[in-house]
C-alpha cells in the first residue's frame, strides 16, 4: 500500500489478463484511451485473487488471507438443505452498491464496461475479505457481506466493518476515481452507497432459505434488513450506520454525523431511517441512524500514516523522522495494539510510544504533546467527548552512554495510560521542534469493551 493510487490499477490489470478476448482497443475511438496501452503501463505485480487481501490486512494486524468462498457462512453450513433447523447468532452486515455505474454503459463498449465492473466489484469482495468478512452474494451493481462469527467477539467486528467502509472510500476515492479520470472513464457520478448495521444473538436467525437445490442459509432479522436500507439512504461515497452498531459500542458523535437531505431549499436533519417503520401498535419506531464521519475516522486508521497525511482534508502531518506507536502490556508482554483495529478488555495497562531518529536535521530537545479524549456513556459528564489538556514531554538527544558524547540513532518519550471506559478512545500528539514548529501530528483510537 506505499503506492495507494496503484491498487485499483493492478487489480484491472489482472481482470483483464483473464479476459483476453475481449478486444477493447478497438472498440474506443480517438479521443478516448486504449485500455491495453494502459494495462501496458501498470507496474508488475500478483496477478492472483488476493492481490488486495496482501496489501491491506498486514495494516490491520491480520495474518495471512481470507479465502472464504461467497455463499454461506462458514460457520452456518451445517444449516444447509436442513428442514427447518435454525441458530440465533449476531452478525453485523454490509450492504455495498456501486452508483453511477449504469450510466457507463451508455457512453462505452459493453466490453469495457465489463471490464471495468468487474474490477470494482472484485474490489468490494477483496476489501471485505481483507477486514476478515464474508461476501454473502452479488447482486448486479452491488455486495453483501457479514462480519463477525463464533471465534469472533462482537465489538470486533463492529471494528472490521467500520474499517471495511473506510477503506472502501479511500480505494475509491485515491485509486479508482483517479484511474478512472487518467483513462478517460467519466468519474464525475461514480461511486460507493454503503449500509452497516449490528444485530445480537437474540436479534438475527439463521437458516436455509428455499429449496436444498435452489436456496441459501442467510440471516433475517430488523438489522440485516436494515443494512440494505441505509444502504440505499446513503448519499455518494457515503456510508451509513444503524441504530443497533451505534448503540452498541456506543460510537462517538465525532465520528458520526446526522443525515442531512435538501427540503424546499433547506437542509433539515433526517436522524431516522425513513419511511419510520411502525411497531405491532401502529407506533413508529424512529430506528436511528447516523452517517460516518469519514475524514475523522481516517484519523485513527491504521492506513499508512504517510498515505493519509496526503489525503485532501486530512490533519495528519506525518515525519519521516518520528514514529508513534501504542502498546498494550499482557503478562509482562508489549505488544502493539494497531490503532482502532480491534476492542480491548478493560483494566489494561496500554502506553504510547514516540521514537524520534537522531540522525536528522530535527531541531532538539522536541515538545511532544499528548491530549486524550474519552467517549462513551461510562465517561464522566465533565470530560466525556472534550479534548483534554496536553500533557507535554521533551525529547533529548541522547547519548550512547555515560562516557560516550554521541547521541544515540534513536531518543524515545512515553506516556501511561489504563483502559476504564467501554467505547473508542483517541490520543492525539503533536510534536513541536526546538524552533516551534509543528513537525508532526497524528492520532490512535483504542477501543475498549
Amino acid at each position: 500500500m506505499n503506492d495507494f493510487s496503484r491498487l485499483f490499477g493492478d487489480l484491472y490489470d489482472s481482470v483483464s489478463s483473464q479476459s483476453p478476448d475481449i478486444a477493447v482497443a478497438k472498440s474506443m475511438d480517438s479521443t478516448s484511451f486504449s485500455m491495453r496501452e494502459s494495462m501496458e503501463s501498470l507496474p508488475a505485480g500478483p496477478q492472483e485473487e488476493y492481490l488486495l487481501q496482501t496489501q491491506i490486512r498486514p495494516h490491520f494486524g491480520k495474518v495471512g488471507i481470507n479465502n472464504t468462498p461467497i455463499g454461506t457462512h462458514p460457520d452456518f453450513i451445517n444449516l444447509e438443505g436442513s428442514h427447518g433447523g435454525t441458530k440465533k447468532h449476531y452478525v453485523c452486515t454490509i450492504f455495498v452498491d456501486i452508483k453511477g455505474s449504469t450510466r457507463l454503459s451508455l457512453l462505452y463498449p459493453l466490453e469495457t464496461v465489463f471490464l471495468f465492473k468487474n474490477a470494482v466489484i472484485k474490489t468490494c469482495v477483496e476489501t471485505i475479505r481483507s477486514l476478515d468478512g464474508y461476501v454473502h452474494r452479488i447482486m448486479g451493481d452491488a455486495v453483501m457481506g457479514f462480519f463477525g462469527g463464533n471465534d469472533i467477539d462482537k465489538e470486533d467486528a463492529i471494528a472490521d466493518v467500520i474499517n471495511c467502509s473506510v477503506v472502501l472510500r479511500t480505494i475509491l476515492e485515491e485509486s479508482i476515481k483517479p484511474w478512472m479520470e487518467e483513462n478517460g472513464l467519466d468519474a464525475k457520478d461514480f461511486g460507493f452507497r454503503i449500509g452497516c448495521d449490528f444485530g445480537d444473538d437474540d436479534e438475527v436467525l439463521w437458516g436455509s432459505f428455499g429449496y436444498q437445490n435452489v436456496g441459501e442459509v442467510s440471516a433475517t432479522g430488523l438489522s440485516v434488513d436494515m443494512a440494505s436500507k441505509l444502504q440505499s439512504l446513503a448519499g455518494k461515497n457515503q456510508t451509513m450506520l444503524g441504530q443497533g452498531l451505534l448503540d452498541y459500542v456506543n460510537w462517538p458523535d465525532k465520528y458520526s454525523n446526522i443525515k442531512q437531505k435538501e427540503k424546499h431549499g433547506n437542509l433539515i436533519n433526517v436522524p431516522v431511517v425513513i419511511p419510520n417503520l411502525t411497531d405491532t401498535n401502529g407506533n413508529p419506531i424512529n430506528y436511528k441512524m447516523k452517517q460516518l464521519a469519514y475524514h475523522n475516522a481516517l484519523e485513527i486508521s491504521p492506513l499508512p500514516r504517510s498515505f493519509r497525511s496526503n489525503i485532501n482534508g486530512s490533519n495528519v502531518i506525518d515525519n519521516l523522522a518520528i514514529n508513534y506507536k501504542c502498546f498494550t502490556i499482557l503478562d509482562g508482554e508489549k505488544i502493539e495494539y494497531i490503532s482502532a483495529s480491534k476492542f480491548l478488555d478493560k483494566d489494561i495497562s496500554i502506553f504510547f510510544e514516540v521514537v524520534a531518529s537522531t540522525n536528522n536535521r530535527l531541531s532538539f530537545p522536541l515538545k511532544v504533546l499528548f491530549a486524550k479524549t474519552n467517549h462513551g456513556l461510562a465517561v464522566p459528564e465533565d470530560e466525556r467527548d472534550v479534548e483534554q489538556e496536553a500533557k507535554i514531554k521533551l525529547i533529548y538527544k541522547r547519548r550512547t552512554g555515560a562516557y560516550n558524547k554521541t547521541p544515540a540513532m534513536f531518543s524515545t518519550v512515553t506516556i501511561d495510560e489504563y483502559t476504564s471506559y467501554r467505547g473508542l478512545h483517541t490520543m492525539k500528539c503533536e510534536i513541536v521542534d526546538n524552533n516551534g514548529c509543528l513537525l508532526f501530528r497524528d492520532w490512535i483510537g483504542v477501543m475498549i469493551k
